[in-house]
């Protein structure tokens, strides 16, 4: 929480939030997750907007010392969620192949909240083909089931890991950002 005050709120404060993470790092008990990524590549790529600040954070991930004894592996789908997000709204995406072929590659299966950014950022770049290319690729959740596989998990001891090829499940939200697209 401390890290998206310090870099969303106005006047952003860069040297505390980075101040708060190396805090986090330094603190055994603390797990580094996946959240703490996310706010900064945030904070650096969507209100700051640094791309490059911010692609060399999501790069940093993997060999960043607090990744090490991680029981998931990281960066994972709230990261690529956030990495996706910065993109599209840096209108970046002849970025995004690579960066999904890469989410895929790491074992990270896709959710229909990145499935939404994509078919925004290919929608406001007019590649509406693209766009339906995503929506088309998702499935709807089985009845009575409320798009599983969807959310990251808030336990940072929980190690359960969602089949990158399991179906990507449509939420009323892919829906609405295809009838925007």
């Amino acid at each position: 929480l401390l890290l998206d005050c310090y870099g969303t709120i106005e006047p952003v404060d860069v040297s505390s939030m980075e101040q708060v993470f190396e805090t986090l790092v330094a603190d055994r008990r603390v797990q580094v997750q996946g959240v703490h990524w996310a706010a900064l590549i945030n904070a650096y790529g969507c209100v700051l907007k640094d791309l490059s600040k911010a692609i060399f954070l999501f790069e940093s991930i993997a060999t960043h010392p607090s990744n090490r004894s991680h029981k998931s592996r990281l960066p994972d789908a709230l990261v690529y969620e956030v990495l996706i997000n910065f993109l599209v709204t840096r209108h970046q995406t002849e970025l995004l192949p690579a960066y999904i072929e890469r989410m895929h590659a790491d074992g990270v299966h896709m959710t229909a909240y990145i499935a939404n950014l994509l078919i925004r950022g290919y929608a406001a770049a007019g590649r509406i083909d693209d766009a339906r290319q995503v929506f088309e690729s998702l499935a709807d959740a089985p009845m009575g089931l409320a798009a599983p596989n969807n959310h990251a998990s808030h336990d940072p001891w929980d190690a359960a890991k969602v089949d990158p090829n399991a179906p990507v499940f449509r939420e009323p939200s892919t829906w609405e950002a295809m009838v925007r697209a």
